[in-house]
């Protein structure tokens, strides 16, 4: 049952659940913050799921906290840093590409890589077609290695650093360093693909921690510079748009968001005042996810809805 709170009105919860409830949202689990506040739960939202891409956008804040620590400097090229492929070992070029070349998808390098979709296969440009910093392409590549640099760099897992820099700061309830999961995928490449599981309430509480500039509770979590930085625009783009540091951007709104396939959803108003998150549970095994795509149910690959959601709450407060 959803927690009744007076941040929002009770036509409003009621409207929500409603909608959290059709074919067109399927929303699993959905979480609002209101000015930093828990104002509505629906469903399940305290069962860890993959998130898929939305891993993205938690392990910039990882490198935002790393950084700042002084363990790494996204200025570091993969040469520095002593990454390569040992079945198609990368050329001078490609080595010359930075962290920060990664965390923007512009690192040049079109390697297969873990967790590709077709789409992704088919529009990874050919090797060598654009310098380091040139080109911007949604790359797994780019993203599974920076797991790679970063627990390299640490000497911390993913999931260790979840843990003691994001969890315990921030009180997630149900975060376990050991749902984090490593694949290799079979595709040849070193460098294995992460998947983070997090339940819908964990990843509000982070969202509402982006949006008071990387605060929670008085203490500052993640700098406010790197807050900053990571949700800015790298690319003259005006709307919707993966830019910035592993975020989905979109200027038309302010919103800054992350996004999973199947539904996982944080959407973040840059200046307030609500936090939403939707989650679908895609399933946590090989026969989770046959029951989760067999019989199909609606993919949320496109967020639309939930903007209509977000709208939503805007006309109702």
């Amino acid at each position: 049952m959803p927690v009744l709170s007076p941040a929002l009105s009770d036509d409003t919860r009621i409207r929500l659940t409603e909608i959290a409830t059709q074919e067109a949202i399927g929303s699993d689990s959905l979480v609002v913050f209101k000015d930093g506040t828990l104002a509505y739960e629906f469903g399940p939202t305290d069962v860890p799921s993959n998130l898929h891409s939305g891993r993205k956008s938690i392990l910039s804040l990882l490198f935002g906290i790393a950084q700042d620590n002084g363990l790494l400097q996204v200025s570091a090229t993969l040469k520095e840093l002593g990454i390569d492929e040992a079945r198609t070992p990368l050329t001078e070029t490609e080595k010359t590409a930075t962290i920060a070349h990664l965390l923007q998808a512009r690192s040049g390098v079109y390697l297969p890589s873990g967790a590709e979709t077709e789409n992704m296969k088919n529009g990874r440009p050919a090797r060598g077609s654009f310098l380091p910093g040139e080109h911007h392409y949604y790359n797994n590549w780019d993203f599974n290695v920076l797991g790679t640099i970063f627990e390299q760099e640490t000497d911390l897992t993913i999931g260790q650093a979840v843990d003691q820099w994001l969890g315990m700061p921030l009180g997630l309830q149900d975060f376990h360093p050991d749902h984090i999961i490593f694949d290799l995928d079979g595709t040849g490449t070193q460098h294995a693909t992460y998947r983070i599981h997090m339940s819908a309430r964990d990843l509000a509480r982070i969202g509402a921690m982006v949006q008071a500039h990387g605060q929670w509770g008085g203490q500052q979590v993640v700098s406010a510079a790197w807050i900053e930085r990571s949700t800015q625009h790298v690319s003259d783009r005006d709307t919707l748009a993966y830019d910035g540091y592993l975020w989905w951007l979109n200027s038309a709104r302010d919103i800054i968001a992350a996004d999973g396939w199947g539904g996982q959803y944080m959407f973040i108003d840059r200046n307030g005042p609500y936090v939403l998150v939707s989650r679908q549970d895609t399933g946590n095994s090989k026969l989770g996810y046959a029951n989760f795509v067999f019989p199909s149910r609606k993919n949320l690959d496109d967020p639309l809805d939930l903007h209509k959601l977000h709208d939503l709450l805007d006309a109702l407060n």
